[in-house]
């Protein structure tokens, strides 16, 4: 790219709006990169942030074995623990009351986190979400969340197009 790409006038910003907010995930742990996720609606980051958890939080922890596996106990214990109610039991009744998920009716928060690691993701997302300042924070784990419904955007292209077809109509043909 030439250097007059970057020379942008106020006319080429602007605000970009999404129609349903986007959900956001920024995943850091201790011995894996740190990962992003972006998902097209809230909904949607519900569903698909639990098997990415696994797969960059639990599958990195239980990788190292015994340790691993004591920091995944300790994080069930963490938010069993420390955000019982608000946090596991607000994700538990909305799953049940707004999602219409009947299993989580008749569990405890306890057991949903006990049973396995879909119920512990969701419940990090949703501590994030209301009720941390869209963080989460345990040991060597950070998770940060953000709910996108706008982002400023630059339009390179028409300054490009406009200058292409000037330099276009200088250019004498033989």
């Amino acid at each position: 790219m030439s250097e007059k790409i970057y020379q942008i006038s106020s006319d080429q910003i602007g605000v970009v709006s999404f129609s349903e907010p986007w959900f956001l995930a920024h995943v850091e742990v201790e011995g894996a990169k740190p990962i992003q996720i972006f998902y097209p609606s809230l909904d949607e980051g519900i569903r698909r942030f639990a098997p990415s958890f696994e797969e960059h939080v639990i599958k990195v922890w239980k990788a190292m074995g015994e340790e691993g596996e004591k920091k995944i106990k300790e994080l069930k214990d963490y938010v069993i623990n420390e955000w019982y109610d608000p946090g596991v039991e607000t994700m538990r009744r909305a799953m049940y009351e707004t999602y219409g998920y009947p299993e989580f009716r008749d569990k405890t928060g306890k057991e949903l986190i006990e049973d396995g690691y879909d119920f512990l993701a969701i419940t990090i997302g949703h501590i994030c979400l209301r009720f941390n300042k869209m963080n989460f924070y345990f040991k060597d784990l950070h998770i940060s969340t953000r709910i996108v419904d706008k982002f400023l955007a630059v339009d390179f292209w028409s300054k490009a197009k406009n200058d292409a077809l000037k330099e276009l109509t200088n250019t004498v043909l033989d």
